[in-house]
Parts: C-alpha cells; sequence; structure tokens
C-alpha cells in the first residue's frame, strides 16, 4: 500500500465529520417538522404525527452523540504511536485482500482505491486481530485468512 495511515485517518475523520453534519441537518428538519406540526395541531391524528417525529429527533440525536464520541475516539486513536510488530488498536491490518483500521466501529471508507474496514477493537473481528502478528492466521468468515501486513 503506497498511502501513509495519517492520511487514512484524516479521511476517516473528515468522512465521520461529514456523516454528524448530514445527522444535524437531519435533526434540523425534523424540528422544524415539529414546529410546523404544532401550528397546525387538531386532534389525536397529529399528536400522534408529532410523536413520531419526536421519537425521530430523538434518535437521530443519540446519533449524533455516538458519532461525536466517535469521532473524539478516533483522535484518541490517531494520536497513539505504536510499533507495528502486532495487532493493537490504531493498527491498519491487512488481512487476505481486505483492509482493517482497528478503530472505531464505522463501517467502510473508501480511500485511494481501496475499502477499508473501520472496526473495533471490541468487534468481534477486531478481538480475533488484537495481539496477532503478521502471517498469523485467524478464522474470518468461515474460512482462514492470513494477516499479510500490519501498518
Amino acid at each position: 500500500m503506497s498511502w501513509e495511515k495519517e492520511s487514512l485517518f484524516k479521511a476517516a475523520i473528515t468522512a465521520l465529520k461529514a456523516k454528524i453534519e448530514e445527522l444535524k441537518s437531519e435533526q434540523k428538519a425534523i424540528s422544524e417538522g415539529i414546529l410546523e406540526d404544532n401550528k397546525s395541531s387538531a386532534g389525536d391524528k397529529f399528536e400522534t404525527g408529532r410523536e413520531m417525529l419526536t421519537q425521530d429527533l430523538r434518535q437521530v440525536e443519540i446519533q449524533i452523540e455516538k458519532n461525536i464520541e466517535g469521532l473524539e475516539e478516533l483522535y484518541r486513536i490517531q494520536a497513539i504511536k505504536n510499533t507495528q510488530s502486532e495487532v493493537k488498536e490504531g493498527s491498519l491490518v491487512k488481512l487476505g485482500s481486505e483492509w482493517f483500521l482497528i478503530s472505531i466501529s464505522f463501517g467502510v471508507l473508501h480511500f485511494d482505491n481501496e475499502k477499508v474496514f473501520l472496526l473495533s477493537k471490541n468487534a468481534p473481528l477486531g478481538q480475533l486481530l488484537i495481539g496477532k502478528k503478521e502471517k498469523d492466521q485467524v478464522q474470518f468468515r468461515g474460512k482462514p485468512e492470513v494477516i499479510e501486513e500490519i501498518i
């Protein structure tokens, strides 16, 4: 891989910030919907609609909070400077043909024409990888996979 891990962290942080902004826009739209609903509310039908919007708002607020916590965690992990003789938090791992950044559970990040999966050290695969070294083998998706590289 020709890119540095620092660039990958920056891309992940940018993607997470974009997700937070998207959620904040959704939060604003729902809040405006609640205000509009309050202006025209009359009867049970409108009460139900307002309650559904309020529940949606709560869910979005929870997602925003979790993503902000994830961003803080990503900054913390980015600051970890470690030798890469074994998989640790902050390691970039090539398992078979796929790349994994042991950081936060975020899903797939498309970076430099590669797919990199951001996963927590507490995720099942993260737990399997922590402490392993290059050329170690783990069971992944029902088959043995070799750790090809640790950055």
